[in-house]
């Protein structure tokens, strides 16, 4: 694997886990694994620490890096850390605070969305110096799909809940704007701008991903009001036609992006494996000629 493609294949990976962060704003009835959780913590925590391509670059880029350093370490500390207040490890597994989703979508878009940057910053590179593998092509168009794939789900699934809390509250104060309406109308704009944010950053354009899209905003235009409702449908009608088409895209994206992830990934696990044995193996070898 070129040294340009192993860097992207750490990006890609630093970034997959972001993006299954949004997975603790999913209803998990049988709760959440734990020793996924821990794979996440002990990769959004120490990649940026040890000698990693992420962590080189954020070296390289100054004030910009930092920055960028900065807001990672904050991640970790938001939801991978002992003091979380968001997701925490308990003797029965993982405990979330579902009433935080909306800290973990305002943390997690943007943040993955810039992290996405520096992976296109490195294509781009790879490209112009004629080092840019088809492997790595195909990886970073999948990553990209199966991660608007993610959101849209867990998005649409917020707004869906949040929506129907909206009308309950405002059915028990027959119609007037209330504290709790109003907080609930807050979160509700909040959610619809990260969704704005996930379709201004996407370069996917096939049809699942459109009809899953266009799904998703034609439902939180008839809740804004700026789209009536399909004769004799109800709001419920159309949150589950949209999950259909959103289902279909994940499906298709997650196999795509596992045929393309796993095998570079692998790849990247294997040529790390090498590098540290043969700087084993060159070190005896630099002590032998020191002591002669």
């Amino acid at each position: 694997m070129e040294t340009i493609s192993r860097v992207i294949v750490s990006l890609v990976y630093y970034n997959s886990l972001v993006r299954d962060t949004l997975e603790y704003t999913l209803n998990r009835p049988n709760g959440f694994d734990v020793k996924y959780y821990d794979y996440k913590r002990n990769g959004i925590v120490n990649e940026i620490k040890l000698n990693t391509p992420l962590k080189v670059f954020l070296d390289q880029n100054g004030e910009k890096g930092e920055e960028l350093r900065k807001k990672l370490e904050q991640y970790g500390n938001d939801f991978y850390s002992d003091t979380s207040t968001v997701i925490k490890k308990a003797s029965d597994g993982l405990r979330v605070d579902h009433a935080q989703n909306v800290k973990i979508f305002e943390s997690t878009i943007p943040l993955h969305e810039e992290l996405t940057q520096v992976i296109r910053l490195h294509v781009n590179y790879a490209r112009q110096h004629n080092q840019l593998e088809d492997k790595i092509v195909n990886l970073v168009a999948a990553d990209e799909r199966f991660y608007r794939a993610v959101a849209l789900l867990a998005l649409s699934g917020e707004i869906d809940r949040q929506f129907a809390e909206f009308n309950k509250a405002m059915r028990e104060s027959k119609g007037q704007a209330t504290p709790a309406s109003n907080f609930i109308q807050n979160d509700l704009n909040t959610l619809v701008k990260c969704l704005a944010t996930v379709r201004q950053g996407a370069t996917c354009k096939d049809e699942l991903y459109t009809d899953a899209l266009d799904a998703v905003f034609h439902s939180v235009e008839m809740m804004n009001g700026r789209r009536d409702l399909p004769k004799g449908k109800t709001f419920q009608d159309v949150f589950n036609e949209a999950n259909i088409k959103i289902a279909a895209f994940v499906r298709d994206s997650e196999t795509e992006w596992r045929n393309n992830y796993t095998p570079c990934l692998n790849e990247l696990i294997a040529d790390n494996q090498k590098a540290r044995e043969n700087a084993q193996q060159a070190a005896p070898a630099e002590e032998n000629k020191e002591t002669k």
